[in-house]
């Protein structure tokens, strides 16, 4: 079973803000004893750990098919709200190849988010 997936952040508050309004929880937001600060989020089963590492930089690659992807509720009422906060919108609301609603966005440090509506269960 995965537990996390790690990345770097260049500002961890905004990276956290980012995805909890995509519905994640912050459980962690804190200073490891090296001086980076670790923050995690959990959405739904899976969680997304990001370190902010003085001197370091993420480098996500700009192409679709290295992205995150999420199921969210209310795609078609959260999309217009990401896209008034200033979200960086790739691929605007479309069908997805199973016929939910999708739409693909870069979270603060550019890298690609896939929004795919959720059923209830989420």
């Amino acid at each position: 079973m995965l537990k996390h997936v790690s990345f770097l952040t260049r500002d961890l508050g905004a990276v956290l803000a980012f995805y909890t309004q995509l519905g994640g929880i912050v459980e962690k937001d804190l200073t490891t004893h090296e001086g980076h600060r670790r923050g995690v989020v959990r959405l739904g089963e899976g969680r997304l750990q990001f370190f902010q590492v003085q001197g370091e930089a993420p480098a996500p690659h700009p192409h679709w098919a290295e992205h995150v992807a999420l199921h969210v509720r209310g795609l078609r009422d959260l999309l217009p709200l990401l896209k008034a906060a200033g979200v960086t919108v790739t691929r605007d609301l479309q069908p997805s190849p199973g016929g939910r609603d999708m739409a693909f966005v870069l979270d603060p440090d550019g890298r690609q988010v896939e929004l795919l509506e959720g059923d209830e269960s989420i």
